[in-house]
């Protein structure tokens, strides 16, 4: 049984009864406390209130905790099967270069660029022209 079933089952049936006891037993019995009889009945109900509250309150924290660790797992289960996917759509990677070396066979006919190595307007590139600063 999970911690959290065990504070849920004996919060209302064992440790607020006992807290609603304690309470009344302290206002009879501790000097400098003075109740009438019929309030002891009042002092019992705050006390079992007083051991519930915190008992809501780490279920309350419990549940969210679950539901962020859902989520994280919810998130993981996807991503992983994102990548499954995506993985399985990916063309196996080719062990030899026998691929690039077709696509690429017929760029060593082009010969007929070398004409284009030698620049048409040579002043364009001269190296004693300058741009004067700031215009």
């Amino acid at each position: 049984m999970t911690l959290n079933r065990i504070v849920a089952l004996l919060t209302p049936l064992v440790f607020a009864p006992l807290a609603g006891v304690i309470s009344t037993w302290a206002a009879n019995n501790l000097p400098g406390v003075t109740l009438p009889p019929d309030k002891l009945e009042e002092v019992f109900i705050a006390g079992a209130l007083i051991a519930l509250a915190p008992a809501a309150q780490w279920l309350h924290g419990w549940q969210k905790y679950e539901q962020r660790q859902d989520e994280a797992i919810l998130a993981a289960n996807a991503g992983a099967a994102i990548t499954s996917v995506v993985a399985a759509e990916a063309p196996p990677p080719e062990e030899d270069g026998d691929l690039l070396d077709e696509e690429f066979e017929d760029l060593d006919d082009l010969d007929d660029l070398d004409d284009f190595d030698e620049f048409e307007d040579p002043s364009i590139f001269e190296e004693d022209q300058s741009v004067p600063a700031g215009g």
